[in-house]
């Protein structure tokens, strides 16, 4: 297996690829069809840039939040094999600082933190917050126990939310509804979070659950490159994928499939994507010869991931995000906008490549 200080390249790759789209490769491929295609590019392809409407199926883009939660439990199984040489304390206070400090990332980049407004600031309504309650709970886990307790506490979690979701009514409402606004993860968030919810019909709190339980699907993942190599890996990942995805369609002959509600049904069905995908990335890039010069590119991303997301996410001034406030005073004059989304993407790649080649990684 290819790896560079106890570092799985097929993980750090996935994790590039995935940070590529979310800090502006997306653009680039949008820009790239409307050059193939003009104005008229196919309705089926364009809904993959966006997320799908309440109910209405699943995208290439809804695919980009839960892979983030997923290959952050891939990790794990790693970094806690390192933290069981440490004191409990130790251990601890690594988990807790890092729940902390990307919980409060979170409200820096969509809770507007940084404005010192209480009236304006958002509490829990961030995907790195997500991930910060996905890791606690995944944390929890893999202390106490092995693989099997581990596979039955994401069952346990993915059917908890289910349960709840379908069978407890709130607020005069009856149960089992699966409404924009009107659910009982959305209630309880109403209750929680009152004046400093973000007004969308994304659900946080109590979705926690199912956040632990994709998170656990990934360390799981993490688990079987960590102990095993070769085809055999592939094979159990690959298959584990294809019974996620037939255990989803089956689920969701009684829930639906919405990603704002992260329904069980959701996680099933991406979390299905990410193991084929975590798989096809360790054939080609832990198995096949000099392939890891195939994913320099992505690992470069993937290794100061927290920092490109930070930087293309976290509103400027103008609208535009930190970079795309940089890359805006540098290639303004750039009128195509295929050729203004490569420069702004590149010059992001150039600068994390020169962090990457001093070993200078944004860690929390």
């Amino acid at each position: 297996m290819t790896a560079e200080n106890n570092r799985i390249l097929s993980i750090d790759a996935l994790r590039g690829l995935d940070m590529v789209l979310l800090s502006g490769g997306a653009a680039v491929l949008w820009q790239l069809c409307r050059l193939v295609w003009g104005n008229d590019v196919p309705a089926w392809l364009g809904r993959q840039f966006v997320h799908a409407e309440w109910g209405c199926g699943f995208t290439c883009w809804d695919l980009v939040m839960p892979l983030f939660l997923f290959i952050t439990g891939c990790s794990m199984p790693i970094a806690f094999a390192r933290y069981r040489e440490q004191a409990c304390w130790r251990t601890w206070w690594r988990v807790l600082r890092r729940v902390v400090l990307l919980f409060v990332l979170g409200m820096v980049v969509q809770g507007n933190l940084c404005s010192g407004d209480p009236a304006r600031m958002n509490l829990f309504c961030n995907t790195l917050q997500a991930i910060a309650s996905g890791y606690l709970m995944s944390a929890l886990v893999l202390m106490r126990w092995n693989w099997r307790g581990q596979l039955a506490c994401c069952v346990v979690l993915l059917l908890a939310y289910w349960a709840l979701l379908r069978f407890v009514p709130y607020g005069g409402q009856p149960a089992g509804l699966f409404q924009p606004r009107n659910n009982l993860a959305y209630f309880i968030d109403c209750r929680l979070q009152g004046h400093w919810q973000d007004g969308t019909p994304y659900t946080w709190i109590l979705t926690s659950l199912n956040f632990g339980a994709l998170t656990l699907m990934g360390a799981l993942a993490g688990g079987v490159l960590f102990r095993m190599k070769g085809i055999r890996a592939c094979l159990l990942l690959a298959g584990a994928g294809v019974l996620c995805l037939g255990a989803a369609l089956l689920l969701e002959l009684d829930t639906p499939l919405i990603k704002h509600l992260f329904t069980s049904t959701m996680v099933l069905w991406s979390g299905g994507w990410c193991l084929l995908l975590l798989a096809v990335f360790h054939l080609v890039f832990d198995l096949l010869p000099a392939a890891g010069y195939l994913a320099f590119p992505l690992r470069v991303v993937g290794c100061n991931a927290l920092l490109a997301y930070l930087l293309t996410n976290t509103p400027g001034v103008g609208g535009r995000s930190i970079w795309g406030n940089v890359a805006y005073s540098l290639f303004r004059w750039a009128d195509n906008p295929l050729l203004y989304e490569c420069l702004s993407y590149g010059a992001l790649w150039l600068m994390l490549y020169w962090l990457y080649r001093h070993r200078a990684y944004l860690r929390v």
